[in-house]
């Protein structure tokens, strides 16, 4: 419904008290969307009115945002003014504080996504890497998307992947770092057009930068002999205590566990072959000697990681969080590295397969305190 116009049957005016909770007082015109239903009760579509400060009996407007509140139907904030995420957060709080909800934006813009950065805890100094679908941020450019990560990291690190094994994949391949196309997604190659980001010059798990120590960092990714070393830039993470987010991205995308099952010497990873690819970039060429990622097991093995979620969940090391409107898991990579070291020294072959596990972790810290 974001974006229509409706129809708005106010009764629970301004000022008016709950009908059931009378110490709370209505700060906004609430209402409702006669002759709709909502699968939650039942019962018509609830909406808070947001421009007018006096009291109403009905109101037309456009439904600017949604607030879906976790087991519990949505609220519709219908209003004939564009207004920020933070204004409907504080508008609406005299009520929302009391559930556990997340605002869906119409027109969703930088300003939005600063404010949810902010609010999920995050630090200008932090270092992020974003697994990303552009599609996820709704009705957003994605030079907007990249805009508010630099804005608000600007102290920090913002890395993106930007892999082409898609297209590097035969001996002497060329890839380049201004003319190879990125195979993981509109947000990365977005990034490589703007100055702001660096590539690194790995030929088949490049990634790219912006911030301050962005030098330092692609660094890591020079004469590495395999896709995802433990020491290039990629498994290199946890050392910089990064956040790996997922922007409406599954945990299938995780790159870096690939590091960790290589530090682990898990069997079965790559092929017997040793290519040779030929980097280029900044005036410097480079030649790469490395296997390509492979199992017997399956195509995609890392399609099993995504068994990892319930479980980083639990131990706290991911939380789930909105940044915009893309849902978002953002993972821990230092707490990832010693929970995942801790599954392959039990079963050095559990993502062979995607099926479920038992594990005993908060045991096992409690040993290693």
């Amino acid at each position: 419904m974001l974006g229509q116009i409706v129809d708005v049957i106010i009764d629970r005016p301004i000022h008016s008290l709950h009908p059931q909770h009378k110490d709370i007082q209505y700060e906004l015109n609430y209402g409702y969307l006669p002759n709709t239903i909502s699968m939650a009760d039942q019962e018509e579509l609830d909406a808070y009115v947001m421009d007018v400060s006096t009291p109403l009996k009905k109101y037309r407007g456009e439904v600017i945002a949604i607030i879906h509140r976790n087991k519990d139907e949505d609220k519709l904030v219908v209003s004939n003014k564009r207004m920020s995420k933070e204004v409907i957060y504080r508008k609406t709080y005299f009520m929302e504080r009391y559930f556990s909800s997340y605002i869906e934006m119409a027109y969703p813009t930088k300003e939005d996504l600063l404010f949810d950065l902010k609010r999920a805890g995050f630090h200008s100094s932090d270092c992020v890497f974003l697994h990303s679908s552009l599609k996820s941020f709704g009705n957003m450019d994605g030079k907007e998307v990249l805009a508010a990560f630099k804005a608000f990291f600007k102290d920090g690190l913002v890395i993106l992947p930007t892999h082409s094994w898609n297209c590097i994949q035969k001996n002497q391949d060329v890839y380049n770092v201004d003319t190879t196309k990125s195979c993981v997604g509109a947000l990365t190659n977005l990034a490589l057009e703007d100055r702001d980001f660096k590539r690194s010059m790995h030929p088949t798990h490049s990634v790219c930068a912006f911030g301050l120590k962005k030098e330092e960092y692609l660094s890591l990714d020079l004469n590495q002999g395999t896709p995802v070393s433990p020491t290039g830039c990629i498994g290199s993470l946890w050392k910089y205590n990064a956040k790996i987010l997922f922007l409406g991205a599954p945990l299938s995308k995780n790159t870096f566990i690939h590091s960790i099952e290589e530090e682990m010497h898990v069997e079965d990873r790559f092929t017997n072959e040793i290519f040779e690819f030929v980097s280029k970039g900044y005036g410097q060429s480079y030649v790469y000697h490395m296997p390509r990622h492979y199992s017997s097991k399956r195509d995609h093995l890392s399609e099993n990681y995504a068994k990892l979620k319930p479980h980083l969940l639990q131990y706290d090391i991911a939380q789930e969080i909105h940044i915009g409107n893309s849902p978002t898991v953002v993972i821990d990579a230092r707490a990832c590295f010693d929970y995942v070291k801790y599954l392959l020294e039990k079963n050095n072959h559990i993502f062979d397969d995607d099926k479920e596990y038992i594990d005993d972790y908060e045991s096992y810290k409690k040993t290693k305190q």
